[in-house]
Parts: structure tokens; sequence; C-alpha cells
């Protein structure tokens, strides 16, 4: 992961993710182009997964930085939070029984997510992408994104996508930006202590 000051946007990812934080990775990645948005029941329970994973991420990859007396109630609180990912771990493993996918070079934020493929894919389509944001745990975010633009990467044939997301809710779009942005703090961070 690096901060994205150190490596310039494209015009591509410019358009889609704006610029505003945005976080460089390489994570599992996986894409299908659907027809149509989902039912706004649907919609709405696959935010809410994606929220709960959002949140569970933030209990792991935070410190605990509260105070002594309130100490107790936040451990209880990050236990129950393991605990119910491990719960949709379980039930992932069982309905998928597949293995994650291999890390690909991936540029995302609340806005939209850039990333290297191999083939191309036509403008405007509308994606389901799976995002493992935690290599290690297999429990990928869901999220409905639209291909905005597709250039010529290098000089190897791949292509970068970039695609704006749609449907996402405010509360799950609050979460994302946080894991980006503690994401990008960790980067300029570990960037200080190198240099």
């Amino acid at each position: 992961m690096i901060d994205s000051s150190s490596d310039a946007a494209t015009p591509g990812e410019i358009e889609v993710l704006g610029r505003q934080v945005f976080c460089d990775d390489e994570l599992g990645l996986a894409w299908s182009a659907v027809e149509s948005m989902p039912p706004a029941s649907v919609l709405a329970r696959v935010n809410a997964r994606n929220e709960v994973v959002l949140r569970t991420l933030s209990l792991v990859e935070e410190h605990d930085e509260t105070q002594a007396e309130a100490a107790e109630r936040a451990e209880l609180y990050r236990l129950e939070a393991k605990l119910n990912l491990v719960l949709e771990l379980l039930s992932e493993l069982v309905m998928q029984h597949a293995s994650p996918l291999p890390p690909r070079p991936l540029r995302f934020n609340s806005r939209g997510l850039c990333w290297l493929a191999d083939d191309t894919v036509e403008l405007d389509t509308l994606l389901l992408v799976e995002c493992f944001v935690l290599p290690a745990w297999p429990v990928p975010l869901k999220l409905y994104a639209r291909v905005k633009r597709v250039e010529p990467a290098d000089g190897n044939g791949r292509y970068r996508i970039c695609a704006s997301l749609e449907g996402l809710s405010e509360s799950a779009a609050i979460w994302l930006d946080k894991l980006v942005f503690r994401r990008h703090r960790r980067a300029i961070a570990q960037r200080r202590t190198r240099g």
C-alpha cells in the first residue's frame, strides 16, 4: 500500500475517484457484468453486509485508544464484532468453497475503483465487483460499479479499468472512507519511518 501522493493519478482515475484521498493496494478482486441494479430490498441487504464488514475491519485495524474505565466495554464490543465476522466467514466458506483471488493492483475510495485487468470491459457496463479488502479474510465487499474509463495500462497488453460506485448507501460510504483514510494515514506513517 502506498501513499496516494507518491503515484500520480491518471486522467481516468481523477475522473472517477476525484481529487480526494484514495487507497492503493494489491487486493483480490473479481467482477462480472450485470444487467441492472438489484431491487431496493436486495441492495439494502448488500449495503448492510458491506457496512458490517467495514465496521469489523475498523475494529480489527484500529488500536484501542479508549480510557481505562471504558477499555472493558470497548474490548467486549471488539469481541462481539469479531464473532460476527467469524459467523460471516463461516457462512461465506460454506456457500462458496472458493479460495481468495490472486491480488491485483487496485486504487479505490468511496467514489469508485480503478484496477489493472488483462481484458477490456465495455464503457458504461454495470459490474458487480467483489473486493477482498483484507486478504487474510475471504469476506469480500460486494459493490456495484459502472465502467467510466478503460485505458491501456502498460506495454504488456493490460488495461486500467475505472468504474464509479453506484447504489452505495451513505453509511457504507462513510465506513469505506474511514478504511481508505486509515490506510492512507498508515502509508504516510510507514513512509516517514523509512525516510
